[in-house]
């Protein structure tokens, strides 16, 4: 008769903790909807929030933009999963399942790219012998800080770039271009470039000839032009001229606060801070680190085109 008894009191123990699991689950999955609307709506208030700190294009003013759309969407989500999503998490399915695998595997990509790296390609020659068309590479968006969005207000900037960085920045007439050139100007330096020369605070930068050098232009056009190494404080990196280049790119400016001057390498071929002035901290985007992937388009076969000699090379 004991053992019966200590028999049903357990069947009964066993039920009540299947219940309060059976309970506890279902807190779990009640309050599901709100982590995945909160989330969305983080997302999509990010995303609008950059697009209105970044401003309209000016060149440009047709050109229309991916941002607001996705984050009217992304918000759109959120407040959908907040106010009538139970339902829908309290389904012990496989669409359910499959949504939060895709969403978190999404949700860690776009954090990685919008925080930590992010893969740039380089379309043009404005930054050649230092980067080639076609190389890949990774940026680090921590560098300099993130912007705070809705603001033009950057936090965890530290000291900022430096003289010599090669910085990805939105392109200051049409935020939705991205550039990468080199910082060779500071916050109130005075910034001189006269018959190919550079001069930074009155003082000429140094530079060193290295001989001729041959590079093709993306259209496949042959230049020939001068290699040499400039040095910028610590930073030594080369630089191409063209001795018979009518473009001088002459420029005297004081750089404001919190903006920077920023040129190509290959200096009679880019569209710099010569033609269009500063570049403001609010649209630094990351510094260069690594190329991960170099492919020649000028190549006849798809592995003869591959850099191999390039692959995880610093950007320096």
């Amino acid at each position: 008769m004991d053992a019966q008894v200590q028999v049903d009191q357990n069947i009964n123990d066993n039920n009540n903790n299947d219940e309060n699991s059976a309970d506890s689950n279902s807190v779990v999955v009640s309050k599901k909807h709100y982590w995945w609307g909160g989330l969305f709506l983080l997302f999509g208030l990010y995303i609008l929030g950059s697009y209105v700190s970044s401003g309209p294009s000016i060149d440009n003013e047709d050109v229309g933009s991916f941002g607001p759309p996705i984050s009217l969407v992304l918000i759109g989500v959120g407040g959908y999963f907040l106010f009538f999503g139970r339902n829908f998490f309290a389904k012990e399915s496989e669409t359910v399942e499959y949504f939060e695998a895709i969403a978190m595997a999404v949700g860690i990509a776009l954090t990685v790219r919008a925080f930590f790296v992010e893969p740039f390609k380089i379309p043009s020659g404005s930054m050649i012998p230092t980067l080639l068309v076609g190389d890949y590479l990774f940026v680090s968006k921590s560098a300099y800080g993130y912007r705070l969005p809705f603001t033009q207000s950057r936090v965890l900037m530290g000291s900022g770039p430096e003289r010599g960085d090669v910085a990805v920045f939105e392109y200051p007439r049409d935020p939705d271009k991205d550039y990468i050139k080199r910082i060779v100007g500071l916050p109130g330096d005075r910034i001189v470039y006269r018959s190919k020369r550079l001069y930074i605070n009155d003082k000429p930068v140094e530079y060193q000839a290295m001989g001729p050098y041959k590079y093709l232009t993306v259209q496949g056009e042959a230049k020939d032009v001068a290699l040499f190494t400039e040095k910028l404080e610590n930073a030594h990196h080369p630089i191409l001229v063209q001795s018979y280049s009518f473009m001088d790119g002459y420029t005297d400016q004081i750089i404001p606060d919190d903006h920077y001057f920023v040129m190509g390498d290959n200096r009679d071929n880019s569209n710099d801070s010569r033609a269009w002035g500063f570049v403001p901290a609010h649209r630094l985007v990351g510094k260069a680190q690594r190329i991960f992937w170099s492919w020649d388009q000028h190549s006849d076969g798809l592995f003869d085109g591959v850099r191999w000699d390039r692959f995880w090379t610093p950007v320096e």
